[in-house]
């Protein structure tokens, strides 16, 4: 990733990027010094290192009476951020309050791109429900390709949470998997290939319902209680057909 890109990520405007690149460069420098090197006006470079200052990744020295600058070592930035998560988690509860959670209209996003489908996966683990109801598709084996944890289903077992899994004949989950529904916390069904053999994949948990469509690297989570309860109810009753033409084998 280029150091700019990593810069506006952090915060930094164009001139700040360039001043404290200077700055890291130059050593203990005065302003007209550091902004000779980063090809800036004086007045603005003695602006910005006061801005860098107050951030922390720039620190002030007076020598005999006249002013230097010094950057701070770029661990320095890493510090910065682990604080700021820090902070951040601490305020995730008064977020969270503030978070409209309005049962008036559903909530739907959308999704795309390489990590549409691992993005669905850990919602589900910060959900941590007590069970997901899933229709299975083949297509979550191939991990590579999709860019999906090959890991996922240790890390629900992890968390205690169960699942219910409708699948077809041949499958992952028939050949890999099914056998090992007491380990995996799961109760998995498998029927006829010529029958059920999605190309998406359909989770419901708590309030939601996501669609995995792995065919077009696409995503969707709808949040809705009335949604996801007429979903749970059609899935229990696609349960039951399935139990009717279940593969035993």
């Amino acid at each position: 990733m280029k150091l700019k890109l990593i810069f506006k990520q952090l915060g930094f405007s164009e001139n700040e990027l360039r001043v404290y690149l200077a700055a890291l460069e130059s050593g203990l420098s005065s302003t007209q010094d550091i902004a000779k090197k980063a090809d800036i006006k004086r007045t603005t470079a003695y602006s910005v290192l006061q801005h860098l200052m107050s951030r922390g990744v720039v620190g002030k020295s007076i020598i005999r009476g006249k002013t230097r600058f010094l950057a701070e070592p770029p661990e320095k930035l890493v510090s910065t951020i682990n604080d700021i998560q820090k902070s951040l988690e601490k305020a995730l509860p008064q977020l969270n309050a503030l978070y409209n959670k309005s049962e008036v209209k559903p909530k739907i996003t959308f999704y795309e791109g390489d990590n549409a489908i691992q993005t669905v996966y850990d919602d589900t683990l910060r959900e941590k429900p007590e069970e997901i109801l899933e229709w299975n598709t083949d297509e979550y084996f191939r991990f590579d390709q999709y860019k999906v944890d090959p890991y996922y289903i240790d890390k629900r077992m992890k968390l205690s949470i169960r699942a219910k899994r409708i699948a077809g004949e041949d499958s992952g989950w028939h050949k890999k998997h099914k056998r090992f529904d007491r380990a995996e916390l799961s109760e998995t069904i498998i029927v006829p290939k010529n029958q059920f053999w999605p190309e998406i994949e359909v989770n419901i948990y708590n309030d939601k319902v996501a669609f995995l469509n792995y065919m077009e690297n696409m995503s969707i989570i709808i949040e809705s209680r009335a949604i996801a309860h007429a979903m749970r109810q059609a899935y229990l009753l696609s349960w039951k057909g399935a139990q009717s033409v279940e593969v035993k084998n």
